[in-house]
């Protein structure tokens, strides 16, 4: 979203003022929604096309091949993203790219049972939400290496249409999913697995390349990512009870003096006016404003109530370090702590190492270090791209996932040890998009 400076100062002010008053209102007029949630852990094992099931309290394992199973689409051949699944434990969506020949959205499960003491799961598919036809193509702008620094991973583009990024919008039946690949909003209804109003929508700039969208407690407001080179702006929607359709309102502009961060996978609520984002990108592009710079990785306090963003961890060159060390890929909280994901993705090579760093937040604007889960130590030696964390309903655990090294790692709040790993030995290839039943993202 391209702002002049008296539009942002006009938003700033709007915010200051309104805000605040918008969420507590929105709040009161949408009830609360409780229920009991399973220990379930979802993920896509996208090497062996299996769908991932982990009991959070036992440990137990269970991988199904849905590919094989009737109802699949794509004839068995298809790229899928991530899972996720309902707070009851009965339904798990997945989602799938258009990769040929496959089309893109979701597939929708239905969970009969699960018997963990068998390692088995009766799980059948109740339908496909299908948002594009296979073989379409994705919508990146066209971007080059201008500098050193930055060169352009061949990752960071895909050719067809994926969806990522998925979440339950609380105090609501909607789930939402982002078309990474170009600018729309998947939304749909968990009570009848259709598609939500006039879904997908598509607000042009402003939600092009969006990583999901991460909703506050009250499901009043929600903030959209930049998962690309010199996307340097995270977007405030605002939600409506009984209304599906998310409208933004405003644009956080991630800079710090003259310079901007960029390329951020996933922001986080601390609470009702504050949130974490990470910011992934080393160096210029030409996709950089002219007689702009990039600040290196790290972590960004937004402050909803001003509509301010601030740079609040910088970047480590060492492991012991406070600042981050990789590109910050993931952020989530857990026990009162910051729980970030350090992956070697963006700079000259690929998936040497991986890291999990962890900060004190009981002051918002100054995180405290206090330890960083190395590969060899806490970690598996050969562990690499900490990619995607995933928080109990309790905040007992964080879930740690690599899919460049096929590893899962469980961490204890608590103590911030790894109690559990899962890896290639117990038959992960690649697990991606894990979800744990009664969270929202």
């Amino acid at each position: 979203m391209t702002c002049s400076p008296d539009l942002e100062t006009l938003g700033q002010r709007t915010m200051r003022k309104y805000i605040p008053v918008f969420v507590l209102l929105l709040t009161a007029l949408t009830p609360a929604v409780s229920a009991d949630s399973p220990p379930l852990f979802v993920f896509a094992d996208i090497g062996d096309g299996q769908l991932g099931l982990i009991n959070t309290e036992t440990d137990v394992l269970i991988q199904v091949d849905v590919s094989k199973m009737d109802g699949w689409p794509g004839n068995g051949v298809v790229f899928k993203q991530h899972a996720w699944v309902t707070s009851d434990g009965r339904t798990i969506y997945m989602s799938i790219d258009a990769t040929p020949p496959s089309p893109g959205g979701i597939v929708v499960f239905d969970v009969h049972s699960i018997d963990w003491v068998a390692g088995e799961a009766d799980i059948s598919i109740q339908k496909s939400l299908i948002v594009d036809p296979e073989g379409s193509l994705s919508d990146y702008p066209e971007v080059e290496q201008t500098v050193p620094g930055q060169p352009i991973a061949e990752w960071v583009e895909g050719t067809y249409t994926q969806l990522h990024g998925p979440s339950f919008r609380p105090r609501s039946p909607f789930s939402y999913v982002t078309v990474l690949t170009d600018d729309r909003i998947v939304a749909f209804n968990t009570r009848t697995n259709e598609f939500a109003g006039i879904a997908p929508y598509s607000y042009g700039e402003i939600s092009a390349q969006t990583h999901g969208l991460s909703f506050n407690a009250a499901g009043t407001l929600a903030l959209g990512t930049g998962y690309y080179f010199d996307n340097s702006k995270i977007d405030l929607y605002l939600c409506f009870p009984g209304v599906a359709q998310p409208f933004p309102i405003y644009s956080f502009e991630l800079r710090d003096g003259q310079e901007r961060g960029a390329f951020t996978h996933y922001t986080v609520w601390l609470n009702q006016r504050y949130a974490y984002t990470a910011t992934q990108q080393f160096d210029e592009t030409s996709l950089t404003p002219a007689g702009g710079s990039v600040s290196t990785p790290g972590i960004w306090l937004l402050d909803i109530w001003t509509g301010r963003a601030l740079r609040v961890v910088g970047t480590a060159e060492t492991p012991e370090d406070p600042g981050v060390l990789r590109s910050p890929s993931d952020v989530n909280i857990a026990n009162g702590k910051l729980y970030v994901a350090e992956e070697d993705t963006l700079d000259g090579s690929f998936g040497d190492d991986g890291f999990v760093a962890v900060y004190d937040v009981s002051i918002p604007h100054k995180p405290q270090f206090l330890k960083r889960f190395k590969p060899g130590e806490e970690l598996p030696a050969d562990f690499s791209v900490a990619h995607g964390l995933t928080v109990s309903p309790d905040q007992k655990y964080v879930f740690a996932a690599s899919y460049a090294s096929s590893y899962i790692v469980k961490i204890d709040t608590d103590t911030d040890t790894v109690t559990k790993v899962w890896g290639p030995e117990d038959g992960l290839s690649v697990p991606h998009g894990g979800f744990i039943a009664g969270s929202i993202r």
